[in-house]
């Protein structure tokens, strides 16, 4: 954190530009050809300048911990090496090194007294509220971090010049305006059209096919009739309801839980109090003897100048008023009546009931039945472990789930058919077993007369055993099984071609010059119409595929789309496109794009350095370093 304060003041191109180098991919360093056998004391070597293994490990280790402080929990660097931090920790020293050769290279140096005086005059390494810089708490922040001052400074001078070459390549790179205003148009265009809706009715009604049809569009369909795999389950559901509905609970446990409980199956007493505070006991008795001589509550307030919203406690329980003594007095007293002064935590005080609602009870009876329920579930929780245990030693034993089933006392259920998908012969979703999914993913991965794995319910719901009772593979079906879903099917397929045909026809007369008006009347359609149209965004009848061809279509064209229905096409026209001026979004998105550009021309650059300089990695001090080799 302190770390953080040094560095704060920096310009923030530099750290963009490593944030980068960070977190780019390995392959920009050319992973094939980099990791070759180097001295032992580097893990790395870019031109003349070697990466020491003592300086990659505490930069390593650094990160570790920074990672560690910042999600709140210690990272291991086995965790730190699957997350690939050394790699990338590794990345950002070699991209570091590669600009300090550039900066040896070009003969580029910074002395003391300028860096002392960019220090000096930074504000961030002043003491918070300090408009001084003092020696002494600049020595504290270097301390705390574990640095000299000298080393501090070779930081300094190697961060100001790396930031002279990047500031000299990628600085005030500014997005070119026709860009900025492509993008501007592409999200914020909007367009009015007015369309036909085509459906199957204005495309007519389709002739019955003949049995050769369907025999030919089988024929050539037989995939999609084809009858799909199907396996039969043996399904020993372990629930707490399941369990539940075997466990007898006595009338005196539910009295019992019914009696323990007597606020759950009803509603508390809740009074209207109002409540005047006094700085003292004597302006409290005053007030309640012109009470008993026959003035109001509210005269009192009044006097006071309190209003009715500065007395009003509202309608409460016993158990909203924080001050116990007020609480009993507001609760004893009937309802119009007022209090004798008390002594309350904020001074004496005077309480007036102005109603009360009685607090009301179901009675015994008419909650026997939930109480019945929770409590057999609640003991059934409780046996599902042991249930559980008894389950695992009876396979254990040998023992399949029907016999499991018998000798425990358990329900076994049978799934008779079930394709990959869950769905039963009919199509049917099969809903009837806890953890379906798992059941029927892991019967498809299994065969009969192999032992499954128990499937855990989530939020300790219980357990699911099955057992592959049989396969029925797939196979296919013949044209007479089939012949209705045949006959559907062509139907789809024929209206889709018949309501395409259609919408063509009718884009042929609006661009022969027919109104869409005049088409519409003639075809019995409406002419509808939609504004505000956007790229991307769905909504009633215009998909995502819709809006595409809508704005590939130039202002005033005709064109034809599918729709969000699969058996209706659109007939439309652009009537009209708008695009807003530039605003504050487009201001931040040009930001955005500025800074891809710098970015993009470090990774170039770098890139370029690696390739000039060469780099050169030791696999193996790479990996003691980072502890994956001993």
């Amino acid at each position: 954190m302190v770390l953080q304060t040094l560095r704060k003041g920096a310009s923030g191109l530099v750290a963009k530009a490593f944030l980068i180098l960070l977190t780019i991919s390995f392959v920009i360093w050319g992973i094939a050809d980099v990791f070759r056998g180097y001295g032992t004391n580097a893990v790395a070597k870019i031109g003349e300048t070697e990466i020491p293994v003592t300086a990659f490990r505490q930069q390593y280790l650094d990160q570790i911990q920074r990672i560690s402080r910042s999600t709140g929990r210690p990272i291991s660097q086995e965790q730190a090496r699957a997350f690939g931090i050394d790699r990338q920790v590794l990345n950002q020293m070699i991209g570091q090194t590669a600009l300090d050769e550039d900066i040896r290279r070009r003969g580029l140096a910074l002395s003391d007294t300028e860096i002392a005086r960019e220090i000096r005059a930074n504000p961030s390494y002043r003491r918070p509220g300090a408009a001084e810089f003092e020696p002494a708490y600049f020595e504290q922040l270097l301390r705390a971090n574990g640095l000299t001052e000298v080393r501090f400074i070779g930081m300094e001078k190697q961060r100001v010049l790396r930031e002279a070459i990047v500031e000299s390549l990628a600085g005030n790179v500014t997005a070119p305006a026709v860009l900025r205003e492509a993008i501007h148009r592409y999200e914020g265009e909007r367009r009015d059209v007015s369309y036909l809706a085509v459906g199957p009715q204005a495309a007519g009604t389709l002739p019955e096919p003949t049995d050769a049809q369907l025999q030919a569009f089988y024929d050539t369909h037989k995939v999609t009739f084809r009858a799909p795999e199907y396996r039969s389950v043996a399904v020993l559901a372990l629930t707490p309801q399941s369990l539940a509905q075997w466990i007898d609970v006595s009338d005196a446990d539910l009295k019992a839980a019914y009696d323990a409980n007597p606020g759950r199956f009803g509603t508390p007493e809740r009074r209207n109090i109002q409540q005047i505070v006094f700085s003292n006991a004597q302006e409290a008795q005053a007030a309640d003897d012109k009470i008993k001589a026959g003035a109001s509550f509210l005269d009192i307030a009044a006097a006071r100048g309190l209003g009715p919203k500065d007395i009003d406690l509202g309608l409460v329980t016993k158990g909203d008023l924080i001050d116990p003594r007020i609480a009993d007095a507001a609760f004893t007293l009937p309802a119009g009546a007022t209090s004798a002064p008390l002594p309350g935590a904020f001074g004496s005080a005077l309480v007036h009931v102005v109603s009360i609602d009685p607090s009301q009870q179901k009675p015994f009876d008419e909650v026997k039945g939930q109480l019945r329920q929770e409590i057999a579930l609640e003991r059934a929780r409780r046996e599902l472990l042991d249930k559980h245990d008894a389950v695992e030693d009876e396979r254990a034993s040998g023992s399949n789930l029907t016999e499991t089933a018998q000798k425990l006392g358990l329900t076994l259920e049978t799934i008779d058919a079930v394709d990959r998908s869950g769905r039963d012969p009919t199509g049917a979703a099969v809903t009837t077993v806890p953890g379906v999914a798992e059941v029927v993913s892991g019967a498809f991965a299994s065969q009969p007369g192999i032992e499954t794995d128990v499937v855990q319910l989530p939020e300790s719901g219980g357990y699911v055993w099955y057992d592959i009772l049989e396969v029925t593979p797939s196979r296919e079906r013949p044209f007479d099984e089939v012949k209705d879903q045949v006959r559907a099917r062509w139907t789809e397929d024929e209206t889709v071609k018949a309501v395409d045909a259609k919408a063509k026809a009718l884009l042929e007369q609006a661009e022969g010059g027919q109104s869409l008006a005049a088409i519409a009347s003639a075809a019995g359609l409406e002419v509808k119409t939609a504004t505000g149209l956007q790229r991307g965004r769905a909504s009633g009848d215009f998909s995502a595929d819709t809006l595409n061809r809508i704005f590939d279509t130039k202002l005033g064209s005709y064109g034809t789309a599918g729709s969000s229905s699969p058996t209706e096409r659109l007939v439309f026209q652009v009537a009209q496109v708008n695009v807003p001026p530039m605003g504050p979004a487009d201001e931040a998105i040009a930001q955005q794009l500025s800074e891809q550009m710098e970015n993009d021309l470090l990774q170039q650059y770098v890139d370029g350095l690696r390739k000039e300089f060469g780099v050169y990695v030791n696999e193996r001090s790479f990996q003691i370093a980072v502890g994956g080799e001993q």
